[in-house]
Parts: C-alpha cells; sequence; structure tokens
C-alpha cells in the first residue's frame, strides 16, 4: 500500500507484517534527537519547582500524569501540538487504516520517574485496552472502520526496566478471538477489558524520538521505572474520519485559537477537523 500522503512508504512489509501478526510496531526516528529533546524539556517545565503537584493531576507508584484541567488530559499548546501532526507518523497511521482522512487525538503526557518498590511486579497498572469502542456497545466489529491506531513518543531513551509501555505480542488477536467465543457481550469481558489479568506482557524499548504504535485491541500497561533516568512520553491515537464509534466528527466551531490554528499547519488543519480533506 502506498502512503496516502506521498508515493513514499513508511512501514516496510515486515513492518506491516508485525503490526498485523504482533499487533504494534516501532517507528524508529519519528523525531530526532534534538526534537526529543527540546519537547521532553518543555513537557518537564510542566513539573512545579516545589514538586507540589496540582490536585488533579494523576500520581501512581512513579507514575505521573500531568492534566490540562480537571477531566483533560490533553496538551495541544501550540508548542506541542505538533507531535500530533507529524507527517511521518500521520502516513504510517494511514497505510494500517488504509485511508488518507485521518483524525488525530489524545495528546496526553506521562512522566515516570524511578520507583524502587514492588520489585516482583514489572507493571505499575493492570492489562487494559483503550478502545475507541464505547462501552454500551456489546461488540467490537473489528473491521478497519473500526481500528484506531496509536501509541507514544518515546522523549527519553528507554532502556529495559525504563518505564517502557507493556505489550502482549499478538494480543489484539487474542481479543478478538476471546470475544468471538464469547459470543453477544464480548466487549463486556474482563471488566469492559480494563482488568486483563490472565496474559503475559513484555516492555517495549526504544530511544528518544521512537514511536510505539499500537492496535487498539492491544492489552497494554504502564510498568515500572527501576533506572534513574525519568521517563517522558507524549501519547497520540488516529482514526479514520469515517470511524465507527463517531471518533472521526469534526470539532465544535472556536475549538482552537489562532495559535494553535497556525501550529497545526495545513496537514493539521484537516487532521483536527477544522478543514476538510
Amino acid at each position: 500500500m502506498t502512503s496516502p500522503l506521498t508515493s513514499q512508504t513508511v512501514l516496510s512489509a515486515e513492518q506491516l507484517a508485525q503490526f498485523d501478526e504482533q499487533g504494534y510496531v516501532i517507528i524508529k526516528g519519528a523525531l530526532s534527537r534534538t526534537e526529543a529533546e527540546a519537547y521532553r524539556q518543555s513537557i518537564l517545565s510542566m513539573m512545579p519547582s516545589n514538586l507540589e503537584l496540582p490536585p488533579h493531576w494523576g500520581s501512581y507508584e512513579g507514575r505521573i500524569k500531568p492534566m490540562a484541567g480537571p477531566d483533560d488530559q490533553t496538551f495541544d499548546t501550540p508548542e506541542l501540538l505538533p507531535l500530533m501532526t507529524n507527517e511521518k507518523l500521520y502516513r504510517a497511521a494511514g497505510e494500517l487504516l488504509q485511508s488518507s482522512a485521518l483524525r488525530v487525538m489524545d495528546g496526553s503526557v506521562g512522566i515516570t520517574i524511578r520507583n524502587d518498590s514492588h520489585r516482583d511486579q514489572p507493571l505499575s497498572q493492570t492489562l487494559h485496552l483503550d478502545a475507541s469502542v464505547p462501552r454500551t456497545a456489546d461488540d467490537f466489529t473489528f473491521t478497519v472502520q473500526e481500528l484506531q491506531v496509536g501509541g507514544c513518543y518515546y522523549l527519553t531513551d528507554v532502556e529495559p526496566n525504563g518505564g517502557g509501555i507493556h505489550v502482549v505480542p499478538g494480543g489484539h488477536k487474542i481479543v478478538e478471538e476471546e470475544c468471538r467465543a464469547a459470543g453477544s457481550g464480548g466487549r463486556h469481558l474482563h471488566q469492559d477489558w480494563k482488568q486483563i489479568e490472565h496474559l503475559e506482557s513484555v516492555e517495549i524499548t526504544g530511544e528518544a524520538g521512537d514511536f510505539a504504535l499500537l492496535h487498539h485491541l492491544m492489552p497494554h500497561g504502564a510498568s515500572h521505572n527501576r533506572n534513574p533516568t525519568a521517563r517522558v512520553a507524549y501519547f497520540v491515537r488516529w482514526v479514520r474520519e469515517d470511524q465507527t464509534w463517531g471518533a472521526g466528527a469534526k470539532p465544535e466551531p472556536g475549538r482552537y485559537d489562532e495559535a494553535q490554528l497556525a501550529a497545526m499547519g495545513d496537514l493539521g488543519r484537516k487532521l483536527f477537523g477544522v478543514e476538510d480533506w
């Protein structure tokens, strides 16, 4: 399949096969190391100098989740918004979603500092799905129109036991098999797939500037960081404009200000639904 933006493909045949079989792929060098460092510093500057975290931020066993506001995890400021309009990642997502008309979302941030507790447990949260399928639905459709792909930039080098995201190789296929075997109601297995305790996971390592790209039915979870370097990550997801459950809808008028619109560029204004494809 050719890229929806140019004739140049991003994913090799081997990477496409890995995504199909394993449910994830690493996009090397989505950012340069210089760019990754600049974004890392921008995110770390959110941390209060007195380390008094705002009450609406999340903090659990070394995982710090800054929040833009109460119940708002999206950091789409002009400084960070270009992370959501990365052309290389857009093209890769388009190849997997088989469409050039995509929407981008998420924009959340994760900082994982060293944590020496629970040495016998690699994960700091239970494996789960972040599926763009409402819990009111009884079943997944398993179509490309339903599919979302997404994951996180590593803005630091993430070595083994460094807080890398954990995945279950082939987990998206396991989820589909269990749902189909269950018949109607497969969406609600394992507490709506938020408590997946019967599968084994592996840690994804990578270099600053790499992007870990996952299938939306991939069981995954955060892990403890046992290393001195704080892991800094920024999360992005893509869906088709015609996504089955409406995730590709346009934003409300006036959602973005002039500074954000300028930072989006031509591609971003389409990805955010401000302009038509």
